[in-house]
C-alpha cells in the first residue's frame, strides 16, 4: 500500500511540475492587453525596506505601456512603440528617455511573446502557493504566478537591492481607449528631449 501511495504521489507531483512549467508561457501568450494595480517595494541587500510605491499598470502589445505611480509621488512611465517618456506630475516635467536594451527589464517579457523568445524563464520553485519562474540574467529576474495569473515580479538591481512588485486586480484584455498611450500634457509642463 505504501509503495502504491508513493508511486501516486510521484506521478501527481510530476504532473503538477509539468503543468506549472508551462504556466509562464501560457499566461504571457494569452493576451494582447493587460491592466493591473501594483505595489512596489525596494529592499537593501540586508532585507531592510528602503522604499514603497503603488499605482496602476496598463499594457498593450506590441510596445505600449503606462506604469502610473500614484504613491508616494505621481509619476508616469509611458512607452509608445520606441518612445519612452518619464512624466513627473508634481514637477510638471516630461523627459524623453533613451530606450536602449530592454532585455534586462521586466518590460521585455511583456513586449515579446514567449514563443518569440529563445530563453524563457524556467520554473524554479513554489513558495506560499506562488509558482516562481526565473531568468538566467545577471540581475536574476523572477516572475511569480498564483492560479495561473501573474502575481509578482522580483528583480535584483545593480545596487544589490531587491525590487518586489506585487500585482492585484489583473484584467486580461481590458478595453483601452485608442489614445491612451499618447503623451498629453498640460501647457505648463516642461518637456525635456
Amino acid at each position: 500500500m505504501t509503495k502504491i501511495l508513493s508511486t501516486l504521489i510521484l506521478i501527481f507531483s510530476s504532473f503538477s511540475f509539468a503543468n506549472s512549467n508551462h504556466e509562464f508561457s501560457n499566461f504571457f501568450n494569452s493576451f494582447e492587453r493587460l491592466s493591473a494595480n501594483f505595489t512596489q517595494s525596494t529592499y537593501s541587500n540586508t532585507g531592510t525596506l528602503l522604499a514603497n510605491s503603488s499605482g496602476t499598470l496598463l499594457f498593450k502589445r506590441p510596445q505600449q505601456l503606462i506604469w502610473h505611480t500614484l504613491i508616494p509621488n505621481e509619476q508616469i512611465l509611458l512607452l509608445n512603440n520606441t518612445t519612452l517618456w518619464l512624466v513627473d506630475i508634481e514637477l510638471e516635467q516630461a523627459s524623453l528617455m533613451q530606450t536602449t536594451d530592454l532585455t534586462q527589464t521586466p518590460l521585455y517579457w511583456l513586449i515579446n511573446r514567449p514563443s518569440d523568445i529563445s530563453h524563457t524563464p524556467q520554473y524554479t520553485h513554489t513558495k506560499d502557493k506562488i509558482d516562481w519562474y526565473s531568468t538566467q540574467q545577471t540581475n536574476q529576474l523572477s516572475f511569480g504566478f498564483k492560479d495561473s495569473t501573474l502575481q509578482a515580479i522580483t528583480l535584483n538591481n545593480e545596487l544589490d537591492q531587491t525590487i518586489l512588485v506585487i500585482f492585484n486586480s489583473v484584467t486580461i484584455n481590458p478595453n483601452i481607449k485608442t489614445n491612451a498611450f499618447e503623451l498629453n500634457l498640460a501647457p505648463e509642463f516642461d518637456v525635456l528631449r
